[in-house]
C-alpha cells in the first residue's frame, strides 16, 4: 500500500513539475487580459468588485481608452495561451504588454496592490526566460504579428489621447497613426513634436518598446533559421547527406536508446535527436541532431520533409504531443509514433495527432501479471527471458 502510494505521489509530482511555472503563468496573463477585456466592454464583474486588488487588474489598462484595453486584453490573453506551450514568442509578447501595463498605471500613479501584482508577475516571467525555448514558425509568425500590432494601438491610440500635448495638436486618427509609423521607422521628419512633459515619455516610450518588439518579432520568426545557416556554414564538417524515407527517433532516455539500439541491429535507417545538453553517443553509427525537437529547425535538420516516421519517445508527454503538432504541420504525410509514459496518457496523445500511440509501461505491466499467472509469452520476446512461466 505504502508503495503504490508513493509511485502515485511520484506521478504527481511529475505531472506538477511538468506544468511549472509555465501553468500559473498563463492562468495569471489570461485572467488579467479577460479581466480587462470586461473592463473595456463595461461589463460588470460582482464577485471581483469588493477585492482592491482585481478591481486595479481589471482596470489596469484603462487610461488608454475601451478599445485599446479590449484589444491589449485580448492580446494578453492569447499571450497567456502561448505560454501553456512554452513559446518564447509568446514570452515576449507577454513581457511587452507587462511592461505597457505598469508603464500606464505608473504614469497614472496608480500605487495600489494592482500594481504591485502586475510587477510581481513582470518580474516572474523575466525569471522564468529559461524554461521559454519553443519555436514554430507558425506560432512566431502569430505572436510576432499581435505584438507589432499591439505596438500599433498603442502608438495611435496614446497619440490621439495625448493630442493637445503635441506641436501642432494631432486632429484626428489619421495623423495619430500617421505619427506612429513615422516615430517607429526612426524617420523623425518634425512636422509633429511632443511639447510637454507626458507626450516626450509617451514619444520615448513608443520608440524603446516598439524598436524592441519589432526586433524580438524578427528573431523569433527568422532567429532559428538564421542560426541554422550560420551553424552550416561555420561547421561544413557537420554537413551530412539529407537521409530519405528514414525514422526520425526523439528522445535520449532508456526507451530511446534501446529502440535506437534495435533499430541499427535491424538495419533501418534513422536520425536520432537528442537534447542539446545531452552527451552525444559513443559511437557514429547513426546520425545524431542536437536540440529541442518542437523546434521547426532541428526537424527540418533531421529531414522531417523526406522521413517516413517520427518516433516521439521523450519522457515527458506533453513534449511528444507537442513534437506530433509540429512534425504533422511540417510533414502532414509522416507516420507518427508517440510513447505514453501512462495508458492514461494514451487518449492525449491520440488527441494530438499521433497515428500510434504505444505505452511500454503499460505493455510491459500486462506482460509481468501474464507471468506470475504461468502463461506463455510471445516467442519473439523469450531472448528477453529467463526461465519459463509456470501455472500457478
Amino acid at each position: 500500500m505504502n508503495m503504490n502510494t508513493s509511485v502515485r505521489a511520484a506521478r504527481i509530482r511529475k505531472r506538477l513539475a511538468a506544468l511549472w511555472p509555465q501553468f500559473p503563468l498563463a492562468i495569471v496573463l489570461a485572467f488579467v487580459g479577460f479581466l480587462n477585456v470586461l473592463d473595456g466592454l463595461s461589463v460588470p464583474v460582482r464577485p471581483f468588485e469588493h477585492v482592491r486588488a482585481l478591481t486595479g487588474l481589471a482596470g489596469s489598462l484603462s487610461a488608454l481608452g475601451g478599445t485599446a484595453q479590449v484589444i491589449l486584453g485580448v492580446m494578453l490573453t492569447l499571450a497567456g495561451v502561448g505560454l501553456l506551450w512554452r513559446l518564447v514568442s509568446a514570452w515576449t509578447l507577454s513581457v511587452f504588454l507587462l511592461v505597457v501595463t505598469v508603464g500606464v498605471n505608473a504614469a497614472q500613479e496608480r500605487w495600489g496592490l494592482g500594481l504591485a501584482l502586475q510587477a510581481v508577475l513582470l518580474g516572474a516571467l523575466l525569471w522564468a526566460k529559461p524554461h521559454f525555448k519553443r519555436h514554430t514558425f507558425l506560432a512566431s509568425l502569430l505572436f510576432s504579428v499581435s505584438g507589432i500590432l499591439a505596438v500599433l494601438a498603442y502608438g495611435a491610440i496614446g497619440s490621439y489621447l495625448l493630442r493637445d500635448d503635441f506641436q501642432p495638436p494631432i486632429p484626428d486618427w489619421t495623423t495619430a497613426f500617421y505619427y506612429t509609423v513615422v516615430t517607429l521607422s526612426t524617420v523623425g521628419y518634425g512636422d509633429i513634436v511632443p511639447h510637454t512633459d507626458a507626450a516626450r515619455w509617451f514619444a520615448m516610450s513608443l520608440l524603446v518598446i516598439g524598436l524592441g518588439v519589432f526586433a524580438s518579432a524578427i528573431a523569433s520568426a527568422l532567429g532559428p533559421k538564421i542560426s541554422g545557416e550560420l551553424q552550416r556554414m561555420f561547421n561544413p564538417k557537420e554537413k551530412t547527406v539529407q537521409p530519405k524515407e528514414h525514422v526520425i527517433l526523439v528522445g535520449e532516455g532508456a526507451i530511446a536508446r534501446n529502440t535506437a539500439k534495435e533499430l541499427k541491429q535491424r538495419g533501418v535507417p534513422f536520425v536520432q535527436i537528442v537534447a542539446a545538453e545531452t552527451e552525444k553517443a559513443g559511437d557514429a553509427e547513426h546520425q545524431i541532431v542536437e536540440g529541442d525537437a518542437t523546434d521547426d529547425v532541428i526537424l527540418r535538420q533531421a529531414g522531417i520533409q523526406h522521413a517516413r516516421m517520427v518516433i516521439a519517445a521523450r519522457e515527458d508527454d506533453g513534449d511528444n504531443a507537442f513534437i506530433a503538432l509540429v512534425a504533422k504541420d511540417l510533414n502532414p504525410n509522416v507516420r507518427l509514433l508517440a510513447v505514453a509514459s501512462s495508458a492514461l496518457a494514451i487518449r492525449r496523445l491520440k488527441l494530438a495527432r499521433a497515428d500510434l500511440v504505444f505505452s511500454p509501461a503499460a505493455v510491459g505491466s500486462r506482460l509481468l501479471a501474464d507471468l506470475v499467472e504461468g502463461n506463455q509469452i510471445s516467442p519473439a520476446f523469450q531472448d528477453l527471458l529467463e526461465g519459463g512461466p509456470h501455472k500457478t
